[in-house]
């Protein structure tokens, strides 16, 4: 029962953070709104602080008002469909997406995001996701597409640590990745470290270096939300062949902790890595440190 409980306060957070996004995006007031939507003031209170969710056909009609996208708009109203069930939230493999982490990184306070084989999507600038990212050949313009979204994602993202305090996020980056980066002209290479270490000089914000072994062998996004926000409940993000599965449950949040516990222990600040840590570690790891040399 209690992990029913819980997985109805994230779909219908989820489902509030959006109405408040797709709201403010469209540059409309709580009077425009309640205009738009031919609903009361109260209602729209209502909606904007999350003691009432609208229904599928109010959501429907939110999205094709503010001009959403289609694929949010199916996955929004699958969500609300999932809060009907009472279920918890697993996706597909045509109803997965990431909107459900774009929602959670504009609004959770604390965030941890580990990939262990690329770098995390919001560290990454336009030639690494162009050139290092695999992705069909005969359709560039998609991958354009994908990368204007990204951007926008990470320029909303970061925009958040410039404007408040008490924000948190944890970057964790694996050794191997910075091979990849061979991949790019010499002054791409260089403007992605740069990326890095900007990202890492940001308040709350730290970039982290894993060395092998990693153990977490699979990619999460851990969000970690607070009492002052409708954020809603901690969660995990986890992406798999043919699924995404969004983890609620306290007891199995706390064993993806563990792998950021061991993540931490095991690595180091970007700064360190790039700037001599290194070489601490080359006896230990003397692969690492040959595709370190390159990057210097």
């Amino acid at each position: 029962m209690a992990g029913t409980v819980l997985y109805q306060k994230f779909a219908r957070a989820y489902l509030t953070a959006e109405v408040n996004t797709i709201s403010q995006d469209a540059g409309w007031s709580p009077n425009q709104f309640a205009r738009v939507m031919s609903k009361s003031s109260t209602t729209i209170r209502a909606w904007l602080d999350g003691s009432r969710i609208p229904d599928k056909g109010n959501l429907s009609l939110l999205c094709d008002q503010a001009e959403v996208e289609m694929a949010r708009k199916r996955f929004i109203l699958h969500v609300s469909d999932q809060l009907l069930k009472n279920s918890e939230l697993v996706s597909d493999l045509d109803k997965r997406n990431l909107y459900i982490v774009e929602s959670g990184e504009r609004t959770y306070p604390i965030h941890v995001k580990w990939d262990p084989l690329l770098l995390s999507a919001l560290l990454q600038d336009e030639a690494y996701h162009m050139k290092v990212l695999a992705g069909p050949v005969e359709d560039p313009a998609n991958k354009v597409k994908n990368w204007k979204r990204k951007e926008r994602r990470a320029k909303r993202f970061f925009g958040r640590f410039k404007a408040q305090s008490q924000l948190q996020a944890e970057f964790y980056v694996p050794a191997s990745a910075f091979a990849d980066l061979t991949l790019l002209t010499p002054d791409e290479k260089t403007a992605q470290i740069e990326r890095l270490r900007w990202v890492d000089s940001l308040s709350g914000c730290e970039v982290r270096v894993v060395q092998p072994p990693h153990f977490a062998t699979y990619a999460f996004d851990m969000f970690e939300s607070d009492a002052a926000t409708y954020a809603g409940p901690n969660y995990v993000y986890v992406e798999q062949l043919d699924q995404s599965r969004h983890v609620v449950d306290e007891t199995k949040i706390g064993l993806y902790d563990q792998a950021r516990r061991f993540l931490r222990s095991n690595s180091q600040g970007i700064g360190r890595f790039l700037d001599g840590g290194v070489h601490q570690l080359a006896e230990e790891h003397p692969q690492q440190q040959l595709r370190a040399d390159r990057l210097r």
